[in-house]
């Protein structure tokens, strides 16, 4: 599993592909926390990184199969 760092830790990232918006990257709601402070964007990278992810969701859920995360993803978007 690929990882991305921020403020000097890594945090889980998967692509994976939705037939609604094609190949996209999910990754955990520990890294969402940390982009944003009351509101607002932390820094420029920060913005940078969530421009690249295109869901967040549970710790434990980042470890689904491939089959059950794409089902769970598109459940929460449709």
């Amino acid at each position: 599993m690929e990882t991305i760092e921020f403020q000097n830790r890594e945090f889980k990232v998967r692509e994976i592909s939705l037939p609604e918006f094609g190949d996209v990257l999910i990754s955990t709601d520990s890294l969402n926390q940390l982009l944003l402070k009351d509101g607002s964007y932390v820094s420029d990278e920060a913005i940078k990184i969530d421009e690249q992810i295109f869901y967040f969701v549970n710790e434990n859920e980042i470890e689904l199969s491939e089959k059950r995360l794409k089902k769970l993803v598109s459940k929460q978007l449709i």
